[in-house]
C-alpha cells in the first residue's frame, strides 16, 4: 500500500495527483460547508470583492515569477492539473442544472433537509464547494497565461490570450460581482409615481431613480372554446383535446364529436345570472368580461342546447353552458398576447426619460435594467398596476469583455486554422 502511494506522488506528478489535490478541496469546501455555512455575498460586497480580486491577481503573479521553477508551479500550469479541476467542477454545475436552485437568502430555514442542503447544492454558487474549486481553477488559469508570456511569442499566440485571458476575467468578475448583483421588485400604479422597491428579503431599497406608469396597455387573444368532461373538468377529447379559437369568419365547427355554432360575440359584456336564468348585454366600464353565445348539436342532429359562455372577469363570475350530464362547454381564460408599461424615469441629476417596457424588451437608465415581469392578474386586462423587477449589476461590462474576448478567441483559432507542420 505504501509503495502505491510513493509512486502515486512520484515525480512528474499526472493526473491521479490532481483528482487528488481537486477532491481535497472539494472536501475542505465541504468541511467549511458544515462549520459556517453558505457564504453570504452581501458580506463580500463593494470594496471587499475589489480588494479581494486584487489581492488575488497579485498574489498569482507573484507566486509565478517567485516560484516560476519550482515543480508544483509548473504542474500548476500544466493539463496535470487542469483537467481534474474541470472535471471536479463540472460535476457541481451539472448538479447546479439538476437540483433547485434557491437564491433567496429568506428562504435557507425552508430548504429541504436532505444530502444536497447538507453539500450547499440548493444554494451552489454560494457554497463553499464551488467557491474553492472555481479559485483553484483560476489559479491553474492564471499561471497558465503567465506561462505562456516565457516562451517566444508568435502572432498565432493572440488567439490562446483572447481565449485565456478572456474565460479568467469572466470568470473572476462573474463569482466576485455576485456580492453586488442587486435584484428587486417594484409596484407601480398607474398615474404614480415609485422610487421604493422590496429586495429578496422583503426589505424596502430606495432607488437613485424614480418610475412614474403613465400607461398601461394588455392586448389579449381572441376567446377560445373547449368541451370538457363534468366529473373530471378535464377537456375532451381526453387523449388529444381539442380546442377552438374563435375567428369571426368561422361561425360553425366541429369540436369533440359535436357541432358548435357562434351565434353572438360581446367583447364587452356584463354577465349576471341568478338560479334560473343567465343574462348578457354590452358593458363598456371597468369589469366587463368577453361572452359567447352558442348552440352545441350533437351527432344525432338532436335537442341542441343553446346558450352562453364566457370567461368572467374580476367583476362578473365566468359561466359554463351545460350540454348534458356529461359535457359543458366553457371559455377558458383568455391568454395574454402582450402587455407594456408606458413610463417616464426621473433621476436624482433631474433628468427625465420617457419610453416602453415590455417583455423581453427592458429599459436602462444609470446602470439600472428595468424589465416588465408582471401585472395585477386579478384584474387582468383591467390592471392598473405594473410590476418591474429591477437589475443593476456594476461587474457586468466585466464579464462582457471577457465574453467577448472568447469569441474573438475562437473566431481568430478558426480563421487561422491549426498551425501546419513540415
Amino acid at each position: 500500500m505504501n509503495e502505491i502511494k510513493r509512486k502515486i506522488w512520484e515525480q512528474p506528478w499526472g493526473y491521479s495527483e490532481g483528482f487528488i489535490v481537486a477532491s481535497g478541496i472539494a472536501l475542505t469546501g465541504f468541511v467549511l460547508q458544515q462549520v459556517l455555512g453558505n457564504i453570504d455575498p452581501v458580506s463580500f460586497g463593494f470594496p471587499i470583492n475589489k480588494i479581494i480580486g486584487a489581492i488575488f491577481v497579485i498574489s498569482i503573479i507573484l507566486l509565478y515569477f517567485l516560484l516560476k521553477h519550482s515543480k508544483i508551479i509548473r504542474w500548476l500550469s500544466s493539463g496535470y492539473t487542469t483537467i481534474p479541476a474541470i472535471c471536479v467542477l463540472l460535476v457541481f454545475i451539472i448538479i447546479m442544472g439538476i437540483i433547485p436552485q434557491f437564491s433567496d437568502s429568506s428562504m435557507v430555514n425552508e430548504l429541504p433537509q436532505d444530502v444536497f442542503n447538507l453539500f450547499g447544492l440548493y444554494q451552489t454558487t454560494t457554497s463553499w464547494i464551488f467557491i474553492l474549486l472555481s479559485f483553484y481553477l483560476l489559479t491553474i488559469l492564471g499561471f497558465t497565461i503567465l506561462k505562456r508570456t516565457q516562451r517566444k511569442q508568435t502572432w498565432r499566440d493572440i488567439g490562446f490570450y483572447l481565449n485565456h485571458v478572456g474565460l479568467f476575467i469572466a470568470f473572476l468578475a462573474g463569482i466576485l460581482g455576485s456580492a453586488d448583483l442587486q435584484k428587486l421588485n417594484m409596484h407601480v400604479s398607474e398615474g404614480n409615481a415609485e422610487w421604493r422597491a422590496v429586495n429578496n428579503n422583503n426589505e424596502i431599497v430606495e432607488l437613485p431613480l424614480a418610475i412614474q406608469l403613465d400607461t398601461f396597455i394588455i392586448e389579449e387573444y381572441p376567446p377560445t372554446l373547449a368541451l370538457i368532461d363534468n366529473r373530471t373538468e378535464k377537456m375532451l377529447p381526453v387523449m388529444k383535446p381539442e380546442i377552438y379559437h374563435y375567428d369571426e369568419k368561422n361561425s360553425s365547427f366541429s369540436l369533440a364529436d359535436k357541432t358548435v355554432e357562434i351565434l353572438q360575440y360581446i367583447p364587452n359584456a356584463a354577465v349576471v345570472k341568478d338560479s334560473m336564468h343567465v343574462n348578457v348585454f354590452p358593458y363598456y366600464e371597468e369589469g366587463a368580461a368577453s361572452a359567447l353565445k352558442i348552440r352545441v348539436t350533437g351527432k344525432d342532429q338532436s335537442n341542441p342546447v343553446e346558450g352562453w359562455v364566457s370567461c368572467g372577469s374580476f367583476l362578473f363570475p365566468y359561466n359554463v353552458l351545460y350540454i348534458d350530464k356529461n359535457t359543458s362547454a366553457v371559455m377558458p381564460k383568455l391568454d395574454v398576447k402582450r402587455y407594456q408599461s408606458d413610463v417616464t424615469i426621473f433621476t436624482k441629476d433631474g433628468e427625465t426619460k420617457r419610453g416602453s417596457i415590455e417583455v423581453n424588451k427592458p429599459m436602462t437608465v444609470e446602470g439600472w435594467r428595468i424589465y416588465q415581469i408582471s401585472y395585477d392578474t386579478t384584474k387582468g386586462k383591467y390592471s392598473d398596476i405594473s410590476i418591474f423587477e429591477l437589475v443593476h449589476d456594476p461587474w457586468q461590462p466585466a464579464v462582457y469583455v471577457g465574453i467577448f474576448m472568447l469569441l474573438g478567441g475562437a473566431i481568430f483559432l478558426f480563421v487561422i486554422g491549426p498551425k501546419k507542420r513540415e
